[in-house]
């Protein structure tokens, strides 16, 4: 029994000549591929670092890419644009920096060296060339805003400078030019009712578009309405320059002004006006509980909380009585 596992043995683990080649190959075959690993970066290191270059590379040309990218979409998903150009040789494509001036300039007319000195990029500058030049205009400031590749900062910062002077044909127009047979005439001007007008005859004054005629009638509404020219200066966003400019060309014909009764306004209702504050509204009402009702508007200058400037702005919009 022992001679016949000791021959099994012998047996099993007795290798051909050719089995013997066979392991030893495998054998060499295994060293080699336990030891490739280590030795890859020597056998292939130019191919490597070429392409590492490579990818450096087309990672820093999408850097230059996608910031240019992400703000062509934002315009294609924010407002319809009037032109896109095609690739052209007439002006660099790249960006380059320009030192910002501001200063009133007609678009349909201003030079390309004009917009490189309101610090406008050159491709901006290259579409509103071609633009023209393909007998496109702009009618109104808010035009401006549809050109390609014109970041809405920018035409924020240019429109209260935009001016369009319009003939006698066009809707949209803030002055009037009558024709004249033997000299030149003064412009009329053109002039609105603050408490009445709409956001089409806001539109008609220079530099007024649809964003900051819609401002000016929202505040008008929670004012109450306007007790003089001098509040429109206050709407939101709306230059101080613009304003001065429009200014002549408003009218203070009504005075239809909605009011709070001081005596059963709530302090929920006085906080809706825009000069009445929560801490002011409330100071109202307490002083109504302690004291009973309010004889007459002066009584609200008894108020610490009422200074005489605030008190000013407040009293056209407030009453004691139905």
């Amino acid at each position: 029994m022992q001679f016949t596992q000791r021959k099994w043995i012998r047996d099993y683990f007795t290798f051909s000549q050719k089995e013997r080649r066979s392991v030893i190959v495998l054998v060499i075959l295994a060293v080699f591929f336990a030891l490739f690993p280590a030795l890859f970066p020597f056998l292939v290191k130019d191919e490597i670092e070429l392409v590492v270059d490579t990818v450096t590379q087309n990672q820093l040309a999408q850097l230059q890419i996608i910031p240019e990218r992400k703000e062509y979409n934002r315009q294609e998903e924010g407002t319809e644009q009037w032109y896109q150009p095609k690739s052209s040789n007439t002006y660099q494509t790249q960006s380059k920096t320009t030192a910002a001036e501001l200063f009133y300039f007609n678009p349909n007319t201003a030079s390309a060296a004009d917009f490189e000195r309101l610090g406008l990029r050159v491709k901006t500058i290259q579409t509103i060339i071609n633009y023209r030049s393909k007998g496109g205009r702009f009618y109104k400031a808010d035009d401006l805003e549809r050109i390609y590749g014109l970041r809405h900062e920018e035409f924020e910062r240019l429109f209260p400078y935009v001016q369009i002077e319009q003939p006698t044909t066009e809707k949209n127009t803030a002055t009037v030019f009558e024709p004249s047979q033997t000299k030149k005439t003064e412009p009329k001007v053109f002039l609105i009712d603050i408490n009445t007008a709409d956001t089409t005859e806001w539109k008609k004054l220079n530099g007024i578009g649809s964003k900051l005629s819609q401002r000016i009638v929202n505040f008008r509404t929670k004012l109450g309405g306007f007790v003089s020219a001098e509040q429109v200066s206050e709407t939101f966003g709306l230059p101080d320059s613009t304003f001065q400019k429009i200014k002549p060309q408003l009218q203070f014909n009504s005075a239809s002004i909605k009011t709070f009764n001081l005596n059963t306004a709530t302090v929920d209702e006085l906080k809706t006006h825009p000069y009445i504050k929560y801490s002011i509204a409330n100071a109202i009402v307490q002083y109504r509980n302690e004291h009973g009702p309010y004889k007459t508007v002066a009584d609200l200058q008894k108020l610490d909380a009422v200074d005489e400037t605030l008190f000013k702005k407040i009293a056209p919009y407030l009453v004691t009585g139905e």
